[in-house]
């Protein structure tokens, strides 16, 4: 028989899918553990890993999964890194799970990542935008909370009250 085939009481028989056979063979071998060929193979060069599902990535030992801050699709032979400053899980499928990680108080969230509160304003932990200080207080680029905003001092002929600096007199 050819290879591809193997000998059988009745004659030539085709090797099943997952098998294979060189020239003259009387039976088929399988596979190794895990991989896959078309029926009639002709030898272990044609055995392969069936395609990785999005999240994993061929490797010689067969599919794996991809690392935090990583990601692939269907069939990958390797995993892509998140964009500089996004994360992600193990077993990320693409990049729209890439995401910053959240902004630390006295930041807000931008396109491009974490961003510094400006001067009179403030923001908690994983802040989108900055608040204003209320009532005309101000506040040091970078505040965290409306109790880092305060009145600046008042100017010479002007008193502090709890609203703000009064005109004396």
């Amino acid at each position: 028989c050819s290879a591809g085939d193997y000998m059988t009481d009745s004659g030539c028989q085709q090797c099943g899918e997952n098998a294979f056979s060189g020239d003259g063979a009387s039976s088929c071998t399988s596979c190794p553990d895990g991989k896959l060929s078309a029926a009639g193979s002709t030898s272990e060069d044609d055995c392969e890993y069936a395609p990785c599902s999005a999240g994993d990535y061929m490797t010689d030992s067969g599919c794996q999964q991809c690392g935090e801050n990583a990601f692939s699709g269907d069939g990958a032979s390797s995993c892509t890194s998140c964009p500089d400053g996004k994360l992600s899980a193990a077993g990320s499928t693409s990049e729209d799970d890439c995401e910053y990680a959240p902004c630390s108080a006295g930041d807000y969230m931008t396109d491009s990542g974490c961003q510094q509160c400006g001067e009179n304003t403030f923001s908690g932990d994983a802040a989108s935008s900055c608040t204003s200080c209320p009532n005309g207080k101000v506040s040091a680029a970078g505040s965290s909370s409306a109790d880092d905003c305060y009145y600046a001092p008042c100017s010479a002929g002007d008193y502090m009250t709890d609203s703000g600096c009064q005109q004396c007199g």
